[in-house]
């Protein structure tokens, strides 16, 4: 008896030995005992002890194929037979306790209500269609008892509470333990259970400070983050609200109604917040947009699995997003869908790629520049897709059969006719006409010879304010003759507006106005609004040819902007970046104050573009750098540029000095690392920068205006202006050629009215791309196409595509 005694005292010893070394945890669902391996203890002891069998301990612990180690901990399976709570049903509602009470002359809701201590809505809850017009004496009313409504009241929010409770308990996350070994970092930690770095840290705040052999980290509950590829079959896309994004720019992209987005994401009722997340319900009018490859061997077939996004795709092919939309343009409408397959385009080795890009012999431009920095060079675009879209409108089918049609064209530019005839004049004394026969042959004798006059110079000088109007007006006037070989009958008629509001203003009072189709200019802004008020009322298309200011195109339905704005190519160059550097190393370099700037809108969008995409925390080589130049300087800068990585400048300033600064700096650097250098348009305009110095930097930036000297049409449009003009054409040249031609071929296609027919509207220019699309709902048109240009290393300049502009192509039936 003694001995059973000390036998099971020994055994409840034991039991409390290994309840005092257990927690509980619970892992996919299954629930453990961790226990800690004590000095004696082996693995057929603690079989017995937890009352399994030694196959269900090593499948749980797999390590102990190689024996058991004190301190070493276990994890216990332990079945639960889960008792589930039951759910509380919504009850059906309660009523209280009554009083009835019969009105008397005079009554009034509120005084009833006092009375019996109630609101006025419990009495109107309980008696349906009352109001207080209808409250008549006589009439009896239920009265709920105060008391009796109150003790309802008070149970129904128990009930609500143990249903949250409830709900709380139900999704309480599961909670899952890591314990660091040897060599394990936060980024390998991070890979292993699919987490980003910042949430282990979020998790684990000590883990900042460094990761013990030991210490035991909490695996946070993997957040679920809805994906455009997703949602689709839900009937849903979710978009990432970015800086500066407007109502409008969703309608256009998504075909979705601003009342429609409000209805699905309340939260938008305080307007569009940076960082918000929204939910976009597909629409039937989205493109439906099918591509058939033309030699399949361009290309790999990925078929999308579920949580892929175009970032992760273009960085396991090794190939630019812009490409991937190119090569399936229906994803510029819509995210990726899990299943789908896309085309990616196979990366193309130099060696292959050499037969493609030379260009032949004969094939030279006849502009021969010698100064490195103004050679122009386009790399032909391969396409390697055929793309079927939406069939061509009914109404935007080119029609000619009025070609008899004459259509009365007005050019408004500040050509000042008066000062060129001042300029070109040499006053003449009267004994100088005395000595010139020529002027004597006019009179029949010397008293009829004026005290003085003018003649006109033999060598002919241009007013300098009026000579690159000048030259855009001959590049109108070759667009008008080649329209006119095809057949159109154009009446063009110019105007001097000398920079003179009073001018401008007059001519819109002209008879002749009220029959014109198409207005260009005039150029200057502040000069417009009596013709873009004029052509508002009468509906007739008027064109700003040269101009990014103004924001007549905000109200103006019949206004187009030729030159996009300064925010537009902010934006526009940010998608570029983000989209074309997502896994580089991204250098803000910072020359002075910019947060007033345009260029300060560029750096908020790179930075949520930069954190958007997930591979700030999943690769390490990746950064974001705001360096400040002034504080920090060059050799600062060289600590946090990549050997290994391209390294990726952008300069936020509008000043050229620090421009100046920063470019002569990165040239200086591009000998020791990979650089490249994403700037804005103005930065070509620079003159105190060394050209050489952007094409050592690798510059790309993107601008409304690229000319290909190597493309037959700017040949013709070359040879045509000297033979007409005895000179060489400048970019106003080719502005006025592809402005004119561009609009007149529309009114030659479509009549005036051609506004919806431009998406459709596809002509060969000279240094244009041009896509016009509508600024708002009720607004104007803005140009939307820019060329990537690249200042190549060989010094050559040329372009890697096109953007803002639909990769579609229309089929006619």
């Amino acid at each position: 008896m003694k001995h059973r005694i000390v036998l099971l005292l020994l055994v409840i010893c034991c039991s409390l030995q290994l309840n005092a070394q257990e927690r509980r945890i619970q892992e996919n669902g299954k629930t453990y005992l961790i226990h800690v391996v004590q000095k004696g203890e082996t693995i057929f002891s603690l079989s017995k002890a937890y009352e399994l069998n030694k196959k269900e301990l090593l499948n749980a612990n797999p390590d102990l194929i190689f024996g058991l180690k004190t301190g070493q901990e276990l994890r216990i399976p332990v079945e639960e037979t889960a008792q589930e709570e039951p759910i509380l049903e919504p009850q059906k509602e309660e009523l209280p306790k009554f009083h009835t009470y019969r009105v008397k002359r005079r009554d009034g809701l509120h005084f009833i209500a006092k009375r019996y201590h109630v609101e006025v809505e419990d009495i109107l809850k309980y008696n349906p269609g009352l109001n207080e017009e209808r409250l008549k004496r006589g009439m009896e009313l239920a009265i709920p008892d105060a008391d009796d409504l109150k003790r309802i009241r008070e149970e129904q929010k128990q009930r609500q509470a143990q249903a949250k409770a409830q709900k709380e308990k139900k999704s309480t996350p599961v909670i899952k333990t890591h314990r660091v070994s040897g060599e394990e970092t936060l980024y390998s930690i991070a890979k292993k259970y699919d987490r980003s770095i910042a949430a282990l840290l979020e998790a684990n705040p000590e883990a900042k400070n460094g990761l013990p052999i030991g210490m035991e980290l909490i695996i946070p509950e993997e957040k679920v983050q809805v994906k455009a590829e997703d949602v689709k079959d839900r009937g849903f896309f979710i978009h990432l609200v970015e800086t500066g994004e407007t109502f409008w720019a969703l309608e256009r992209e998504y075909h979705v109604a601003r009342d429609v987005l409000e209805k699905y994401n309340p939260a938008l009722v305080n307007g569009l917040q940076a960082g918000l997340r929204i939910r976009i319900p597909v629409s039937e009018e989205l493109p439906d947009i099918e591509v058939e490859p033309v030699d399949d061997n361009a290309f790999v077939k990925h078929q999308v699995k579920k949580g892929e996004t175009l970032y992760s795709i273009s960085n396991h092919y090794q190939v630019k997003i812009s490409d991937l939309k190119k090569s399936n343009p229906v994803l510029a409408y819509r995210g990726l869908m899990a299943g789908e397959f896309i085309l990616v385009p196979k990366v193309i080795q130099p060696q292959e790629a050499v037969a493609v890009d030379q260009p032949k012999e004969n094939d030279q431009p006849l502009v021969r520049v010698e100064e490195p920095e103004t050679v122009e060079k386009i790399r032909p675009l391969r396409h390697a897709i055929q793309v079927v879209h939406r069939e061509l409108p009914e109404v935007c089918k080119p029609d000619f059969t009025a070609a008899y049609e004459k259509y009365d064209v007005a050019l408004l530019l500040p050509l000042y006719l008066k000062e060129n005839e001042t300029v070109n004049q040499i006053p003449v004394t009267r004994e100088e006409m005395l000595q010139d026969s020529l002027w004597m042959s006019q009179f029949e004798d010397a008293s009829q010879l004026p005290e003085d006059t003018f003649k006109i110079r033999e060598d002919v000088i241009v007013y300098p304010r009026s000579e690159n109007f000048i030259q855009f007006y001959e590049g109108v006037l070759l667009a008008v003759d080649s329209l006119k070989k095809a057949g159109m009958k154009i009446e063009l008629h110019v105007f001097d507006t000398n920079q003179e509001y009073a001018v401008v203003d007059s001519l819109v009072r002209l008879d002749l106005f009220n029959k014109l189709d198409l207005i260009i200019g005039p150029v200057f802004p502040n000069l417009q609004k009596p013709v873009a008020d004029f052509a508002h009322q009468n509906r007739i298309p008027m064109v700003s040819p040269l101009s990014s200011a103004g924001n007549f195109e905000s109200s103006n339905p019949w206004y187009f902007k030729v030159n996009p704005t300064k925010d537009y190519l902010v934006r526009q160059t940010a998608d570029y970046i983000g989209e074309e550097y997502f896994n580089k190393n991204l250098i803000v370099l910072e020359m002075g104050e910019y947060k007033h700037l345009d260029e300060a809108t560029l750096v908020n969008l790179c930075r949520e573009k930069f954190f958007s995409t997930g591979f700030l925390e999943g690769d390490r080589e990746v950064r974001f750098h705001e360096y400040n130049f002034k504080r920090e300087g060059y050799w600062g800068l060289r600590r946090i540029l990549s050997k290994t990585r391209e390294n990726v400048f952008i300069i936020p300033s509008e000043t050229e000095a620090q421009v100046s600064v920063a470019v002569s700096n990165i040239n200086s650097l591009s000998e020791d690392f990979p650089v490249t250098l994403v700037g804005l348009s103005n930065f070509q305009r620079y003159k105190s920068i060394q050209p050489d110095y952007f094409h050592h930097a690798n510059l790309h930036l993107l601008s409304p205006y690229f000319i290909d000297y190597y493309a037959p049409l700017t040949n013709r449009f070359i040879q045509d202006f000297r033979e007409n003009f005895s000179g060489e054409p400048t970019q106003f040249s080719f502005q006025g050629y592809d402005v004119a031609y561009y609009f007149m071929s529309a009114l030659f296609q479509y009549g005036k009215d051609f506004k919806d027919c431009l998406p459709y509207h596809h002509v060969d220019l000279t240094q244009g791309e041009f896509y016009f699309d509508q600024v708002n709902r009720y607004g104007g048109y803005m140009n939307r196409g820019l060329f990537v240009v690249n200042y190549l290393k060989n010094y050559e300049v040329g372009i890697d595509g096109v953007v803002g502009t639909p990769n579609v192509l229309v089929t006619e039936n």
